[in-house]
């Protein structure tokens, strides 16, 4: 996930939380099919388990995505690795396991990039805060936990870090000081400037809604490549090709391939 902001006319080709139209989201199913799919780069979001282990989810509940109760955060590696990911999206997938870290990350090895999205808020927002060491947030422990993972990894290409909380970033930057971070934006961009100075941010992840020529001029003024989610259909794909987005985040990754063969191959 490497150029200059708005530098070509093709964009990254992001899968959101793998092919999450055509497979359970944030499977290894879901990641393998995006793969097959020609994308240049899966994201995916990451929670600890209460043993410590970052997993691949995306809810701080498990009833949504697996045949599991309660918050992830109470939930051993162990107990979560036994329920099933898939048979809420179709029973052919029935069997399918929540993705660790350390599994999504040899999964993309040397056949795609990823964007990790450190989760922490609640479903309120609110920010857990957890008993670890010293008086360490969840923002902090986890932030360490995805590091070092990714050092046991050693990716053939740089991952992006991306999350909603500055917090969160300056966990990571402290802990792998040449990471690429993704701040992530859903209402507002105030506050990207401050964050960008602080943090030297790689880029800037506004939801569709927050997608304006004016704020992608900012950001690239500022040097920052701007991938935009969520975009699922081709009318909305063309209008942010012509704003010049630097990349975008869809459920569908099929939905680049028209758009892709109209363009002469050039999206």
């Amino acid at each position: 996930m490497s150029r200059s902001p708005g530098a070509s006319r093709e964009i990254l080709r992001i899968a959101h939380r793998g092919a999450s139209l055509h497979a359970p989201e944030n499977t290894l199913a879901a990641f393998e099919t995006a793969i097959h799919q020609g994308i240049d780069a899966i994201e995916f979001d990451v929670r600890l388990t209460a043993d410590g282990v970052p997993v691949v989810l995306h809810d701080d509940r498990l009833e949504r995505t697996t045949d599991g109760r309660g918050p992830v955060a109470k939930a051993s590696l162990q107990s979560i690795r036994r329920l099933d990911a898939g048979s809420w999206f179709a029973p052919r997938f029935r069997g399918e396991r929540v993705p660790t870290l350390a599994e999504a990350l040899e999964c993309a090895s040397d056949r795609c990039g990823v964007n990790i999205e450190i989760k922490t808020e609640t479903r309120r927002g609110r920010t857990l805060l957890r008993p670890t060491q010293g008086s360490r947030t969840e923002e902090t422990f986890l932030a360490a936990a995805v590091a070092r993972e990714l050092r046991r990894a050693r990716a053939s290409r740089p991952p992006v870090i991306s999350s909603f909380s500055r917090t969160v970033l300056e966990a990571v930057r402290t802990l792998l000081p040449r990471t690429r971070l993704g701040f992530l934006v859903s209402r507002s961009t105030r506050g990207v400037a401050q964050a960008h100075r602080a943090l030297a941010l790689h880029s800037l992840h506004p939801h569709l809604r927050l997608a304006s020529w004016r704020r992608v001029a900012a950001a690239h003024r500022r040097g920052l490549l701007v991938l935009v989610w969520p975009v699922n259909d081709a009318p909305t794909l063309r209008r942010l090709i012509a704003l010049g987005v630097d990349g975008v985040m869809t459920d569908d990754p099929l939905l680049f391939h028209p758009v892709r063969d109209a363009s002469g191959g050039r999206i």
